[in-house]
């Protein structure tokens, strides 16, 4: 990968963990069950959506 191919995907990768990191802070002990369970599927959404960016990245052995 070049340099900028580099630097764009640490970007995206960044970009993805912020959003989990974002998710992870909403949920709260004292909450309703219901919006525990929505911030849960919100969470794994973005698990999900940065494990996608994970798998596209060439990996070299």
């Amino acid at each position: 990968m070049t340099r900028f191919e580099t630097s764009r995907v640490n970007e995206t990768i960044g970009i993805h963990i912020g959003m989990v990191q974002q998710a992870a802070r909403k949920l709260r002990m004292g909450d309703e069950i219901q919006l525990i369970e929505a911030d849960l599927a919100e969470l794994e959404k973005c698990i999900s959506a940065l494990k996608e960016v994970l798998a596209s990245v060439p990996h070299y052995a």
